[in-house]
């Protein structure tokens, strides 16, 4: 469990989703711990290791992971970190993507951005919302015909427990009059980031702009909570790269991730004797 002072020195210093215990550990069920630094999260003999350090690290990520590994001893690790060290016969390697960020306060719009804006807003109103049913029956569709890994699948559709449990997460509606066209969810927790996290469109009720609006809205949040940027999550494919980049997102940390399948510390132990 993490000390108030912990807590504080992660909430003060994080940039990536990641680093936002009270997310992590809604969304997974896992104990957040830090070490060195850096933030894993323990879940019975399951590790999460995010090697981005918080604040100047005593110590390299990859001497941290050793450290936590010895630590908890886990059967099995997710690593997520700007460089996975391990050699590709050691682990699951995920594909790469990146980080994007979009500095505060913006530059003026794009002409086109700018007017999609205008054109949702003719239509919509965005207000602050709660989640129920209709936001559940938007996750559903989007989940729809897509081909999404169980773990992301099993996020989607445990963000109500995120909302619920965290202060610093907000969760805001473009509605035409009481039909939800789409939804966004972002977090204000760390000192210096907001997060867009989670976003969401109706296919039924289908207005153009609907999420520029909601990232118009998200960014005059966040700069009025006094925010230096947004990190706008992962690239993940093209089409949302361009949304991100058109709202002038760029990449600003490497991602990349994998699953090590480890053997016992005890079986580790009698290796290095013999």
């Amino acid at each position: 469990m993490l000390s108030k002072e912990e807590r504080q020195l992660i909430y003060r210093h994080a940039y990536i989703p990641e680093h936002l215990p009270d997310y992590v550990s809604a969304v997974s069920g896992a104990e957040p711990h830090l070490f060195q630094k850096y933030l894993c999260y323990s879940k019975q003999t399951h590790l999460i290791f995010i090697g981005f350090s918080l604040g100047r690290a005593a110590v390299a990520a990859d001497r941290a992971y050793l450290g936590t590994c010895e630590q908890f001893n886990p059967s099995s690790v997710v690593i997520i970190a700007p460089e996975v060290w391990l050699p590709q016969d050691g682990c699951e390697k995920q594909p790469k993507d990146n980080y994007y960020r979009l500095k505060l306060p913006v530059d003026p719009l794009d002409p086109e951005v700018a007017y999609m804006v205008r054109r949702a807003h003719r239509d919509l109103v965005v207000t602050r919302g709660k989640f129920g049913r209709e936001h559940k029956r938007l996750v559903k569709e989007f989940l729809k015909d897509r081909n999404f890994t169980r773990q992301q699948i099993y996020l989607f559709t445990h963000i109500h427990h995120y909302l619920k449990r965290c202060s610093s997460a907000m969760l805001l509606d473009a509605r035409m009059g009481r039909q939800l066209a789409g939804f966004t969810v972002l977090d204000l927790g760390s000192a210096n980031y907001a997060f867009y996290l989670f976003n969401f469109r109706s296919t039924k009720v289908n207005i153009p702009g609907t999420s520029d609006l909601l990232m118009q809205e998200m960014v005059t949040i966040a700069q009025t909570q006094g925010k230096q940027a947004i990190n706008l999550g992962l690239g993940i494919n093209s089409g949302i790269r361009r949304f991100k980049e058109k709202w002038g997102g760029v990449p600003f940390w490497p991602y990349e991730s994998a699953v090590v399948h480890r053997q016992t510390l005890d079986l580790e132990r009698l290796a290095r004797k013999l």
